[in-house]
């Protein structure tokens, strides 16, 4: 397994895994259709942030999307392809972003999860802070998540 720097060339392929990994959730197609417009990865969104790829075989496996700004960080996405669930991967590209964050000087790391990863970043320390509405309306809310990095 490769991690590297994603390219903006690669957003597409990255969208398309993100649908694919929401969706091993096992949410229905209407909601999956309301959830797309927060799942699309533009060329720009890869420019703008840190973008960490892993690959195998020259096969996209998963990625992290974090929007660093001075003493804060937002990690926008982190998905991963379904096959590959449940190897660390997850776990490694997480670390890598806060890792990341700290470098640049983030004292914070905040994201909005779905509701079915909350124990994943639990178990790395993060705490909920409160409570967002989804895209998909009908009063579903997303947990804000926040890490203090120092």
């Amino acid at each position: 397994m490769t991690i590297r720097p994603a390219h903006p060339s690669e957003a597409a392929a990255l969208t398309d895994l993100a649908i694919r990994s929401k969706a091993s959730w096992g949410y229905d197609a209407a909601f999956m259709e309301k959830a797309r417009p927060d799942m699309l990865v533009s060329a720009g969104d890869i420019e703008r942030a840190h973008c960490l790829l892993a690959e195998e075989h020259g096969t996209i496996c998963g990625y992290v999307l974090t929007f660093i700004d001075g003493e804060y960080a937002f990690l926008r996405d982190l998905f991963i392809e379904p096959a590959h669930f449940k190897r660390g991967l997850g776990s490694d590209l997480f670390r890598r972003a806060i890792d990341e964050a700290k470098a640049r000087g983030a004292h914070r790391l905040t994201l909005h999860a779905d509701p079915n990863a909350r124990a994943f970043y639990e178990h790395f320390g993060m705490h909920c802070t409160g409570e967002t509405p989804s895209i998909i309306g009908n009063g579903r809310t997303l947990p804000i998540m926040q890490l203090v990095l120092c």
